[in-house]
């Protein structure tokens, strides 16, 4: 049952004014009426204007237990925005219930839903997505890539065994971007995988792992690095000789 006559507001959520539309989710937002949150779903899936999405959002965490399921259904729309908005939407809101589909949202075709879907992964804290994220490493979308450092970090150490076993992935971009997270995170239970990678068979892998190290740092991760000086490529012997120089200095 409606506790606010909102009739008026919920119209004016389609007014072709957006000045009209960001006054109408804000005012909905402050009368947190959960009987709106299919109305304000909806409007978010179809709202043309970046703020007025973000004060939709804003709404809709104030109806969080009923727009949740709502929400939940919406990543499954054929509409792009929709998708998205409700990824994003979904992390503001950070209730378990989601983490299901948000993993599943990771296989969506549109890059921009998998990047917010990963974020708002990190958001819940949900750990046990991290097999599913680790699945993403060494995408070309540069978003994509920092998105899961990001995330990833936030995740913490209890995330990281899928990624340092991508470090014996076959495909080079993926070794090279699980060491960028290792390196972001730097915790020492890493070592030892990335101490391995030193053997990897691409430079710009044994480069990364170098840095991850390097991040790291303590006597395990220096002895590991201390024979990279003799490395065959030039830049990765540059950076293990800059990193020893400045251990021991």
């Amino acid at each position: 049952m409606r506790t606010t006559d909102t009739n008026p507001l919920l119209d004016d959520l389609r007014d072709p004014d957006r000045n009209v539309r960001a006054s109408a989710a804000l005012s909905l937002g402050k009368i947190g009426d959960p009987a709106d949150a299919g109305t304000l779903v909806e409007a978010l899936a179809t709202e043309p204007d970046f703020f007025n999405r973000e004060y939709l959002t804003w709404s809709l965490v104030r109806v969080a237990e009923a727009a949740t399921p709502l929400l939940i259904a919406m990543l499954n729309d054929a509409r792009v925005q929709a998708r998205h908005g409700a990824a994003h939407t979904l992390g503001k809101i950070a209730d378990p219930r989601a983490i299901p589909a948000l993993i599943a949202a990771l296989q969506d075709d549109d890059t921009c839903v998998v990047s917010k879907a990963a974020f708002s992964l990190g958001a819940i804290n949900a750990v046990e997505a991290a097999p599913a994220l680790t699945n993403l490493l060494g995408r070309e979308n540069r978003e994509l890539q920092s998105t899961l450092v990001s995330v990833f970090e936030r995740l913490g150490a209890n995330a990281l065994p899928p990624v340092r076993h991508a470090l014996t992935h076959t495909d080079a971009r993926v070794r090279e971007h699980a060491a960028d997270i290792l390196g972001a995170i730097a915790d020492h239970g890493s070592v030892s995988a990335l101490a391995s990678a030193m053997a990897d068979a691409e430079p710009h892998v044994r480069f990364a792992a170098l840095h991850a190290l390097s991040n790291i740092g303590g006597e395990a991760a220096m002895e590991a690095i201390e024979p990279m000086r003799n490395d065959a490529d030039a830049s990765v012997r540059a950076l293990a000789s800059r990193i020893s120089g400045r251990a021991k200095g």
